[in-house]
């Protein structure tokens, strides 16, 4: 399953195997959009089994360091500062995203019934 990028019309422009800077979002591979982009023929390796069995293995391994990264922060052992800019960042986006999806997003609090 590959991430892909899109032009203002919607129509893909870049078919990647991991997230690159603003390309988060991944399709199957036999999603309508990844035919079109291929012709209607994708290449072997996006239907390569073992491929994608390593890209859902690697998705899994994103989510155990995301953890690792939590519970050293939950214990003192790094702060989030200690992170560099751009972890941290990646990480504020993930978690944005993973709240939008949840239906609610903890990094932004409503202020209604503080006081």
């Amino acid at each position: 399953m590959p991430y892909v990028s899109r032009d203002a019309a919607g129509l893909i422009t870049g078919i990647f195997l991991r997230p690159q800077t603003n390309v988060t979002e991944f399709l199957p591979n036999d999603h309508a959009d990844i035919l079109r982009f291929f012709g209607g023929n994708p290449p072997q390796n996006l239907t390569n089994d073992a491929l994608m069995d390593l890209t859902q293995s690697d998705i899994d391994f994103i989510r155990v360091i995301e953890d690792l990264i939590d519970v050293l922060i939950d214990k003192n052992v790094i702060t989030f500062t200690d992170l560099p800019s751009k972890v941290r960042e990646k990480i504020v986006n993930r978690l944005d995203a993973r709240g939008r999806l949840s239906g609610t997003n903890d990094i932004v609090v409503s202020d209604n019934g503080i006081l």
